[in-house]
């Protein structure tokens, strides 16, 4: 199956991150996704925690998408993870018989690789103190995961899971098993890369991402909150490590207003902007 779904991903306009193979098959464990190939896409139902819908992956030009989407969904499906590209041309071809809606907690944050690899300018003078400063007081390293890491990085995601009580949340639980199901296949699934900063020979932060074209995007990234600064360490180690790829894709926030502060703070060079849709009944 991976090999279908991204043969098409390939042909797609416009990828966001609940798109990635990776993401989807991470997740599936607590969303319960259903995958459907069909003429040159690829439909998408989530089951959990309630059904709805991601935008197809394919080719999407020159699609009837009123006949597309009338044979695929249901009236009054909600679609989430609609691309900026294909809601225009929803929009465009269905009018009012399509609500399209702007979802800002979905958007995802794009970098520039180098602004957050070198923090140059006063702009980044303060995430750049709290670099030299952790170094200054801990002496890391950075480590580029390989096979043989991966017990090391799932040992340190059971802690950070347990010192969280991941169990009692669906979001934080349905992550973890995302997390620990991508390290069980970290060399089945295609462009994943990782990294990890080790202080006295353990672990105390990790990212994992993957590439795809010009861009890498950063699907998991745990820190030990008892290391002050280690997420902007990783952050910055990462994205030095990876310079190969022009852009960052950091993902969405939410709506958390304190993951979206961090966020903002580095300083996003545009966002990949998603909208929600929903068949009108009747339509």
């Amino acid at each position: 199956m991976q090999d279908d779904y991204l043969a098409l991903l390939d042909l797609t306009g416009s990828v966001t991150a609940d798109h990635c193979f990776p993401v989807l098959f991470g997740w599936d464990q607590a969303l319960e996704y259903r995958l459907m190939f069909h003429d040159g896409l690829c439909w998408i139902r989530q089951e959990r925690p309630r059904p709805v819908y991601l935008a197809p992956v394919g080719d999407w030009q020159g699609r009837d998408w009123e006949r597309e989407l009338a044979l695929h969904l249901p009236l009054g499906a909600e679609v989430l993870s609609v691309p900026e590209e294909l809601a225009l041309e929803w929009g465009r071809q269905l009018g009012g018989r399509i609500l399209l809606e702007e979802d800002r907690d979905a958007f995802e944050y794009l970098h520039l690789t180098e602004d957050l690899a070198h923090l140059k300018g006063n702009r980044y003078m303060r995430k750049r103190n709290h670099v030299n400063r952790f170094a200054r007081q801990f002496g890391y390293r950075y480590v580029e995961m390989t096979s043989g890491d991966l017990e090391r990085i799932m040992d340190f995601q059971r802690r950070w899971c347990a010192a969280r009580d991941c169990s009692g949340s669906f979001v934080l639980e349905g992550e973890n098993r995302a997390i620990m199901r991508v390290l069980d296949n970290y060399q089945a699934l295609r462009g994943l890369v990782g990294g990890y900063v080790e202080v006295g020979g353990s672990v105390v932060a990790y990212a994992i991402g993957e590439g795809r074209g010009d861009t890498l995007f950063v699907h998991f990234e745990k820190g030990d909150p008892a290391y002050g600064s280690v997420y902007q360490v990783i952050n910055r180690e990462f994205a030095l490590h990876n310079l190969g790829f022009k852009f960052l894709n950091r993902e969405e926030d939410m709506g958390d207003p304190g993951l979206r502060d961090a966020k903002m703070s580095y300083l996003p060079m545009d966002f990949v902007r998603k909208h929600r849709a929903v068949l009108r009944p009747g339509s």
